[in-house]
């Protein structure tokens, strides 16, 4: 990731729950995840995930708007605008395989990486709020599907 990275893993319950992965958990719950997630930063223009990518980590987006993007003969095709509350990069850390497509600030954002060993340690430690994340993901990953129809 060409971001600017800073460690600071206090969040609020609030910042969590704005994020569509936390929506449906607890005040409890959301805060399990705080010290598993790496804020960065991505200045606008900046790619987040670059395509062919083997990072093994996903992000949650608290704050801005990027866009998801391949580059077929030269010339980019937008798959998605995804903007504060969403997340991208969820592929990886579940399949191993590289990434698919470039991700790139369309403004200034605040990202949230949470890595596969941090999703793994927290499924051991605590199954029932990982697994109101890990719900999360297809359901939104669906929901997006469904308005390329």
């Amino acid at each position: 990731m060409q971001a600017n990275q800073s460690r600071n893993p206090i969040f609020s319950p609030d910042q969590l729950k704005r994020l569509k992965l936390f929506a449906r958990m607890t005040e409890e719950q959301a805060p399990v995840f705080a010290d598993s997630l790496e804020p960065i930063e991505v200045k606008v223009n900046q790619t987040a995930i670059k395509s062919n990518d083997l990072r093994d980590c996903m992000s949650l987006l608290l704050d801005g708007e990027v866009r998801v993007s391949e580059f077929i003969e030269g010339r980019e095709t937008m798959l998605a605008m995804l903007e504060t509350g969403d997340f991208f990069g969820e592929m990886p850390p579940v399949d191993q395989r590289p990434r698919s497509a470039d991700v790139v600030a369309n403004r200034d954002c605040k990202l949230l990486k949470v890595t596969k060993q941090a999703i793994d340690r927290i499924i051991e430690e605590q199954p029932e709020t990982t697994s109101r994340f890990l719900l999360g993901i297809p359901r939104t990953v669906a929901g997006r599907l469904r308005k390329l129809d």
